[in-house]
C-alpha cells in the first residue's frame, strides 16, 4: 500500500511495428531477460547506473503499456532530466505519478486489440498534454480530468515537462457502478465548472497524504469511493443525447436485472429479452448503444462480484466460482488471471479484508 518506483518486466513482444523497430525492440526486451536492473527514478540512480536514452525509451514503453495501455512512443525533445513511474494503487485501480519528458504517442486499432477494456483517468500537476482523437482535440492542464476508453483511437503530444496522477480503471471494477451508459470514449472536465469533478481531483491527488496509513478494509474503502465519484462524474456529465436516450436507460435497466440474477445460473439474450417484453435483437441494440456486447457484461459483472468475495468473505475459490457461475475453481482463475493479471489466491493475499 505503499508508494514505489515500478520497475517492470515485459510481458510480451511489441507487435505491429516496422521490421526495422521490431529488431531494435528485440535487442532492447534482451536487457531485462539478461537480468539487468532498469529504473527511472533519480533518486534511485547511483552515477554508474544512469540509464541511457535507449534503456530509458524502452523502460518508457513498458511502463505506459502496463500501467496505462498499448501505444507506440517517440522521444521528441533533449531528455534535460529522467522521467519517473511511481505506483499508488488502491487494489486493482492502478494509479501511477508520472514525470513526463517531451514525448509524442499513437494509439491505432491494433493497439486497442491487444488491451483488456479499461477507463484511464489523468489529471495533471504542471505543464501540459494535447490529446487527438477522431473527434476532438483536448488538452489536459492543471485543474482538468480527462476520462478515456482504452477503446479510444488517437494521439498525444507532450510538448514540455509534465507531471500527472493516472488512474487504470478495469471495466469489471467500475461495473457495479451506474455510470448511465458505458465508458465515454474521450471525456474532459474542468474543476471550476464542476463541484462534484472539483471533489473527484481532491480526493484523488490527497491519496497519497493517507494511503500508507490505510488497513486493508480502508483501502477497499477508498477504492469504491473513487469509483463512486468517477461513476458519477460520468453519469453527471452525459447530454440528452435524443433517440438513442432510451436505449441506454433501457440498457441500465438490463443491466439491473443481470446483476440481480448473476447467481442464478446461465443469463442468454432470449432470458433478458422475455423478462422485458422485447426482442432479442432490442436487447443487443440496447447494448451496442454503449459500444458494448450482452456477453461482456456478463462477464465484467461476474468477475467484480467474484472479486468483492475474494476480499470481503473466507469462501473458498471453488464455492466462489459456483456461486457467481464460472464452469468450475480452474476457469474462474483463467478468467480471472486475464482481467487483472493475478491468481484469485495471489489476490486475496494481496487485497483480502476478512
Amino acid at each position: 500500500m505503499s508508494r514505489k518506483d515500478k520497475s517492470l518486466s515485459p510481458q510480451g513482444k511489441y507487435r505491429n511495428v516496422s521490421t526495422e523497430q521490431t529488431t531494435r525492440y528485440d535487442r532492447e526486451d534482451s536487457l531485462y531477460r539478461a537480468g539487468a536492473e532498469v529504473t527511472v527514478a533519480p533518486p534511485m540512480l547511483s552515477p554508474a547506473g544512469l540509464l541511457t536514452p535507449e534503456e530509458l525509451d524502452v523502460r518508457w514503453r513498458l511502463a505506459v503499456r502496463d500501467r496505462l495501455a498499448s501505444m507506440d512512443l517517440r522521444l521528441t525533445g533533449p531528455v534535460k532530466r529522467l522521467g519517473s513511474a511511481e505506483e499508488l494503487d488502491l487494489g486493482d485501480l492502478l494509479i501511477t505519478d508520472w514525470v513526463c519528458p517531451q514525448v509524442e504517442g499513437t494509439r491505432g486499432r491494433n493497439a486497442v486489440r491487444q488491451d483488456d477494456d479499461a477507463l484511464l483517468l489523468l489529471a495533471a500537476n504542471a505543464g501540459r498534454q494535447i490529446i487527438e482523437t477522431a473527434d476532438e482535440t483536448v488538452v489536459l492542464r492543471p485543474g482538468t480530468v480527462l476520462i478515456m476508453s482504452t477503446r479510444t483511437t488517437g494521439r498525444f503530444v507532450i510538448p514540455d515537462h509534465l507531471t500527472k496522477r493516472t488512474v487504470r480503471v478495469p471495466m469489471s471494477a467500475l461495473s457495479p457502478f451506474n455510470t448511465g451508459g458505458g465508458a465515454p470514449g474521450c471525456l474532459l472536465l474542468d474543476t471550476a465548472q464542476s463541484p462534484l469533478v472539483n471533489l473527484l481531483h481532491g480526493f484523488l491527488m490527497s491519496l497519497d497524504r493517507h494511503i500508507a496509513r490505510m488497513s486493508a478494509a480502508e483501502v477497499e474503502g477508498a477504492r469504491n469511493s473513487l469509483l463512486v465519484l468517477i461513476a458519477s462524474m460520468i453519469r453527471a456529465s452525459r447530454p440528452h443525447i435524443g433517440d438513442d436516450e432510451f436505449l441506454q436507460l433501457f440498457r441500465r435497466r438490463l443491466e439491473d436485472w443481470i446483476i440481480a440474477h448473476l447467481s442464478g445460473g446461465p443469463i442468454r439474450v432470449a432470458d433478458l429479452a422475455t423478462a422485458h417484453s422485447v426482442s432479442p435483437r432490442t436487447v443487443h441494440r440496447a447494448f451496442a448503444s454503449t459500444g458494448d456486447t450482452v456477453g461482456a457484461v456478463i462477464r465484467m459483472h461476474r468477475l467484480a462480484a467474484a472479486r468483492g468475495d475474494l476480499v470481503n468473505t473466507s469462501l473458498s475459490i471453488a464455492a466462489i466460482a459456483h456461486r457467481w457461475g464460472f464452469c468450475d475453481a480452474s476457469h474462474f482463475g483463467r478468467e480471472f488471471r486475464r482481467e487483472f493479471s493475478l491468481s484469485p489466491g495471489d489476490y486475496r493475499e494481496a487485497h483480502g479484508c476478512a
